[in-house]
């Protein structure tokens, strides 16, 4: 009789401790912005970036502790916009809870917002550290991160 009562409960849990993937195509977004939070090491070789995307430009802005470094902006076609808007849907970027990170320090980490009309679609961060990711931003990321920072030339 128990298994009786738990297995819609569990079922139900199933359901909602994973949000379904977004369905970005139809979101008409227009702003795409990807940060990357680099671990702490010494000045000289720690470095942050962001990439800001809008539908005809691209924008990468490059710290270390806060100091600029590079603030290059290139013209983008739509193809390669909708390229990235691509990657969202087949990495099945979404909200789900990656855990916590237990204490560890010294990992590094990504944020993704969206944005249509300047109203946020959709964010969510990720922080890798010890081997383990915690946050709340889960799917392929890494082919979104290897897109936009292949858009700009001489980045190292």
């Amino acid at each position: 009789m128990k298994t009786f009562f738990l297995l819609p409960i569990m079922t139900i849990f199933s359901f909602c401790s994973s949000q379904k993937p977004i369905n970005y195509k139809d979101k008409n977004i227009d702003e795409i912005s990807y940060s990357y939070h680099d671990s702490s090491v010494p000045p000289p070789f720690q470095r942050n970036f962001t990439i800001n995307l809008k539908v005809d430009k691209a924008q990468m802005i490059v710290n270390s502790y806060g100091k600029l470094i590079s603030d290059t902006s290139i013209v983008i076609t739509q193809k390669q916009f909708d390229d990235i808007i691509g990657l969202l849907d087949s990495g099945k970027i979404r909200n789900d809870s990656l855990g916590n990170n237990d204490g560890c320090t010294g990992g590094d980490g990504e944020s993704l917002s969206c944005y249509s009309k300047d109203s946020l679609i959709f964010s969510g961060d990720v922080y890798h550290c010890g081997g383990k990711d915690s946050g709340n931003l889960k799917g392929n990321i890494d082919s979104i991160s290897y897109a936009l920072v292949n858009m700009f030339p001489n980045f190292d």
